[in-house]
């Protein structure tokens, strides 16, 4: 670009915050990040909304258009941060330098290799392992018990994607449950404190936590090494089975990032989005159901849900994304600016991150009519064309888009017609539904329901 025109560009306007400090006790709080600072920056300084913490500058970046650039456009320009800093922070603590959080020119080869895993084509395989899942969990529900609907979600997905991508079976842990909440809460403070992570634990958390993940890895391979089957076709396989360019097997580091990736990614979004969506269902009688309606309409007393019933499925898929449009379960998508560069009619320093956050494009009401109104019909087939591209992002966008997004949805809408058939989900009498909005948003109190057996 012109120097001329370099110099017509404008710095965004600024969120005013408190000297040294900035915007950092509104940014993050202990529930996480706060999506209502978010929108209020947007309000109060525009669609590239200038804040700090401490001496760290963020861009809130809020129109479709220019989001469009940052995550298709100009993507080799903001970076995923984990990948630009030299020390491993933020995931990069957790998952290394695999498909989630390497750079560009390492992310290609590992989507390459994985993608063939992620079409529709086979993805269609999966649906009997996932209905079969959901049995293993309504067999042990009883009618009129109160279930944490949190809990029983992650642990159903968890089943699925430890049987479809490693062909082993993983039970829910309090371990993995509370590692999980401080491995998020470490990489929140690691992007949003004003305090230094020697100083605070991170950096000894997270080696604590690294030594657990690890030798969780090791014990999917060393399940992988008893159960050889020359048939066999999942990610693990897979990944064992590469060689480098020298011939020789890919480096522990590279497997364990790698799954470690797939296995937590890989359940954790979909658990959260279903535990959302049964919470919605609870508040919307009539929504609920509407959905019963098609799924009685579609399925027997008997039968379960196939690959085949889907497309007759369409308002369950419905309210899935409309769960993933009010609370979508990454609330922002951090990149780096690793050089001065123009964004829209805005120059944007060097050092800077940009903050895209789903949260608050979901919830404009430029794109979204009643966007606090939870209305499964935005997506029916008429209305879903004229949705603003970029301005729904529940899998992120452009090339790095979720890999999973196809098997999440499949999922989703399978266990939601399985669960929906059977049961009817009541909020427990004093249910506290808050949300914690880490790398993922989670109810903080877990989601306490009774289970009606349906007539």
């Amino acid at each position: 670009m012109p120097q001329s025109a370099e110099r017509s560009k404008k710095f965004p306007s600024s969120v005013p915050g408190l000297p040294i400090l900035g915007n950092a006790l509104k940014f993050a709080s202990r529930n996480g990040i706060s999506v209502d600072f978010l929108q209020q920056a947007q309000r109060q300084a525009g669609d590239v909304a200038h804040f700090k913490v401490m001496k760290q500058s963020f861009y809130l970046v809020s129109h479709p258009d220019l989001v469009h650039q940052v995550l298709l456009e100009r993507v080799e320009e903001f970076l995923k941060p984990d990948s630009a800093s030299q020390k491993p922070n933020g995931l990069r603590r957790f998952l290394g330098r695999g498909i989630l959080t390497a750079g560009y020119a390492e992310w290609r080869p590992q989507r390459k290799l994985i993608q063939p895993l992620m079409q529709p084509r086979q993805i269609a395989k999966y649906a009997e392992i996932m209905t079969e899942m959901g049995e293993q969990l309504l067999g042990r529900w009883k009618p009129g018990a109160q279930r944490n609907i949190h809990a029983d979600m992650t642990q159903v997905t968890m089943w699925i994607i430890a049987q479809t991508m490693f062909g082993i079976n993983v039970d829910q842990s309090r371990e993995l449950e509370e590692i999980g909440k401080l491995a998020q809460k470490i990489v929140v403070d690691d992007l949003a404190s004003p305090l230094p992570a020697w100083l605070t634990g991170r950096d000894a958390q997270s080696v604590e936590i690294n030594s657990t993940l690890t030798n969780l890895v090791n014990r999917f391979k060393a399940e992988h090494q008893t159960q050889e089957n020359a048939d066999r076709y999942d990610l693990l396989s897979v990944l064992m089975a590469m060689r480098d360019e020298d011939g020789q097997p890919m480096s522990a580091e590279f497997l364990r990032d790698n799954i470690l990736t797939m296995f937590f990614a890989g359940h954790e979004t979909t658990a959260n989005t279903l535990t959302w969506a049964f919470s919605y269902l609870a508040q919307h009688p009539g929504i609920l159901q509407e959905l019963q309606h098609e799924v009685d309409a579609v399925l027997t007393a008997e039968s379960l849900p196939t690959v085949a019933d889907l497309p007759r499925l369409p308002y369950t898929l419905m309210v899935i994304k409309e769960t993933m449009r009010i609370e979508p379960t990454v609330a922002i998508i951090p990149r780096f600016i690793p050089n001065d560069t123009p964004l829209g009619d805005y120059q944007l320093k060097a050092g800077s991150f940009v903050l895209l956050s789903p949260y608050v494009l979901h919830h404009d009401q430029r794109w979204w009519t009643a966007p606090e109104n939870f209305d499964p019909l935005r997506f029916s087939d008429e209305n879903e064309k004229k949705i603003e591209k970029y301005s729904y992002l529940p899998f992120g966008g452009g090339p790095r888009i979720c890999i999973g997004n196809h098997f999440a949805l499949m999922e989703a809408q399978i266990l939601l017609a399985l669960i929906a058939r059977r049961y009817t989900l009541r909020l427990a009498l004093g249910a506290r539904v808050e949300p914690l909005r880490q790398v993922t948003s989670s109810p903080l109190y877990g989601l306490p329901m009774v289970v009606e057996s349906r007539s």
